[in-house]
């Protein structure tokens, strides 16, 4: 989880009283931090990632000045007319489509203050922008450029800028080749027609998103007007980035004002502070946290946690504020009233239903199959059900079928989900080719199948995956390694049927039949196979579909 390190009279100062340690600690707990230390100058906390807005120590603060009765109810904003706008190329559609942008006036940002906001900044990136894959920020000294500005779609060669940290002109190819930055976050516009722009009105760069920004427009100590620019490729998370930044920032002292945004088909201005306004009713807070909650209880709490909320009868009308965006569901104000109300008031009760906890069917069978292939001589590995087309297709020879693709994928390496374990197993022995021989290893483990039928559109089984690799590794030995294991699980009755297709050696592997399904196969490794994992010594593997084992031997 993220964690932010806060010098204690900075943060008393932004409440307006002191609090001793443990009413600290106390107060942190409350807002749902978790305190990892405090020190006689400073107190570290982690805050969870859905709270963006705990993000800065004003955020923070301002959170923990409603628990403490200091300021109750959503705070007041005042958003001041648009005087500039910025306009769109339309040729950014399919490139990063969305910009979102405000202008903040009269801060005066020390050392401390600017710190503050750099590190918001990364966190923000993180949380809501995916390592800026889905939002990325961009701050600018407003007094060095002249509005009103253009988001452009420009080529790698069409503009030269000095980029942040830098000393010397660089075309936009040229900072996706040797910046720092550019080579870090050259994958997100990788096989684009075009790269984003922000220019002003002199044609001069202000940013290169999500890559980084022009050196013209580097926050200083006089720095006294920010232009924020947020560019995204999910239009509610580029809103929400604009949202918490400029309300943080107006708690600094700063003064906001909005920046018409023109799109080809519509004029809008950022930023979006109208928020949804929520209705949960009595009962149901009641019987979520196992209270007998008035209504005024309730709007109490979430006044405490910075929500605008009345009762109307057993209704209760709620408006979270502009910086809230992990408001999704009516649940999430419930939590908020638990926290409102203090988790040091709840008092834990024993359940009226006496139960005993006892394991999953599918946990008592991984264990069984597990102790049989240690008994069997075979080690267990463990690897991640993401992995990427590569391995799982092309190194096995196969033709790629139906599988989950990621939609954002942090890299290429993890981009779908995994429909067999074998390829894992391969992937594991290329990377032990300098190990002792024999190497025997097996795993169980998920693998994830679409279903369009199931709520999720996906379905998980349960396999078990086993390879042998040695000098004399073959069909045979691994016909007695399934064998073994099917006799100890009580399963008898199998059928082979030749299977001539990789990723095995024709004739050299069967597939396992019971009860007209398809249990399972095993066999030895085709060469070609071996050879795309680099891999020397033949190798003998099997598979067993353990969720179709369970579901028979219940009938």
């Amino acid at each position: 989880m993220p964690a932010l390190t806060i010098r204690k009279q900075r943060f008393f100062g932004l409440i307006g009283r002191e609090l001793s340690d443990k009413e600290l600690s106390n107060l942190l707990h409350d807002l749902g931090l978790d305190v990892e230390e405090i020190g006689e100058d400073y107190f570290r906390a982690e805050y969870n990632p859905n709270r963006p807005d705990l993000s800065s120590p004003v955020g923070v603060a301002r959170a923990a000045k409603g628990l403490l009765g200091i300021l109750v109810g959503a705070p007041r904003y005042e958003l001041r007319p648009a005087r500039t706008y910025i306009e769109v190329d339309p040729r950014l559609r399919d490139v990063r489509p969305y910009v979102a942008a405000a202008i903040v006036r009269g801060l005066k940002l020390g050392v401390e203050e600017f710190e503050e906001l750099i590190a918001m900044q990364e966190d923000l990136h993180w949380i809501l922008g995916r390592d800026r894959t889905k939002v990325a920020i961009g701050l600018h000294d407003y007094s060095a450029v002249k509005p009103p500005f253009r988001y452009i779609a420009a080529r790698g060669d069409e503009y030269k800028f000095i980029p942040l940290g830098g000393y010397s002109p660089m075309t936009l190819d040229e900072i996706l080749e040797k910046h720092e930055k550019g080579v870090r976050y050259a994958h997100i516009l990788r096989g684009k027609p075009f790269y984003p722009l922000i220019v002003d009105s002199l044609n001069r760069v202000l940013s290169f998103p999500p890559i980084i920004n022009s050196r013209l427009t580097e926050l200083s100590g006089k720095t006294t007007g920010v232009f924020i620019d947020v560019t995204g490729t999910d239009f509610n998370a580029v809103i929400h980035a604009i949202n918490i930044l400029t309300t943080a920032m107006a708690d600094m002292g700063g003064v906001v004002e909005r920046v018409k945004v023109k799109y080809q088909d519509r004029v809008i201005s950022t930023p979006i502070y109208k928020q949804r306004k929520w209705r949960i009713r009595r009962s149901s807070a009641s019987e979520t946290l196992g209270l007998e909650l008035r209504s005024i209880d309730i709007v109490r709490a979430l006044r405490r946690m910075g929500h605008d909320a009345r009762a109307r009868g057993e209704v209760i009308e709620v408006t979270p504020p502009p910086y809230r965006p992990d408001i999704m569901h009516e649940v999430d104000l419930i939590e908020d009233v638990a926290m409102g109300i203090g988790y040091s008031n709840l008092e834990p009760t024993q359940p009226q239903v006496l139960t005993y906890g006892s394991l999953q069917p599918d946990t008592i069978l991984e264990d069984l199959v597990r102790e049989i292939m240690v008994g069997l001589g075979f080690t267990e590995v463990m690897n991640f059900t993401l992995t990427n087309v590569e391995n799982e297709y092309v190194k096995m020879c196969i033709h790629p079928h139906q599988h989950i693709k990621l939609k954002n994928p942090v890299s290429q390496e993890y981009s779908i989900l995994r429909t067999w374990v074998l390829p894992s197993l391969m992937k594991t022995l290329a990377l032990n080719v300098k190990t002792l021989y024999p190497q025997r290893i097996f795993e169980i483990g998920d693998v994830v199948y679409p279903d369009p039928s199931k709520p999720e559109k996906a379905i998980r089984r349960l396999r078990l995956a086993a390879a042998s690799s040695h000098s004399e590794a073959s069909y045979s030995e691994m016909k007695s390694i399934i064998e073994e294991v099917l006799k100890n699980l009580g399963v008898d009755g199998c059928d082979l049927t030749p299977l001539d297709s990789m990723p095995f050696i024709e004739g050299r592997a069967a597939q396992l039949m019971w009860g007209g399904n398809a249990l399972g196969f095993f066999g030895e490794i085709h060469p070609e196979v071996l050879t795309n994992w680099k891999l020397s010594m033949p190798t003998a593997a099997m598979e067993l579909d353990l969720s179709l084992l369970a579901e028979m031997t219940r009938r």
